[in-house]
């Protein structure tokens, strides 16, 4: 009878590392990736530059007019913020929009399995 060697060489060892830390940072940087972290991001970026509860407590007054009310409001607080607020509001707008035409072109395709 012979033995089976089940010890993995070191280069073998190697390369199957190698090979993990590509396949990751190919995970970890793809475009929806990278959009997502985008649009964390500017999340955490507007938590820090706006008052939240004050826009809370705001907006729930306004919410009783209806939806005209709201729409003035959200346009007049978009109007009245500083331009770094309405810099990081667009780039989470466009980051979201993106992961969306994403998502929806995953969704609307058939699935391939493609060796990359």
């Amino acid at each position: 009878m012979t033995q089976v060697n089940t010890q993995i060489s070191k280069i073998e060892h190697q390369v199957m590392a190698s090979v993990g830390v590509v396949y990751t940072a190919r995970k970890l940087f793809a475009p929806a990736m990278l959009k997502a972290y985008v649009l964390v991001l500017s999340a955490l970026a507007l938590w820090r530059l706006v008052w939240v509860t004050r826009i809370e407590q705001n907006f729930f007054s306004v919410m009783h007019g209806g939806a005209v009310a709201v729409g003035e409001y959200a346009i007049y607080a978009f109007l009245h913020t500083h331009l770094v607020v309405q810099i990081t509001l667009a780039v989470a707008a466009v980051a979201f929009v993106m992961l969306v035409v994403d998502l929806a072109r995953s969704v609307s395709t058939p699935r391939q399995n493609l060796a990359y």
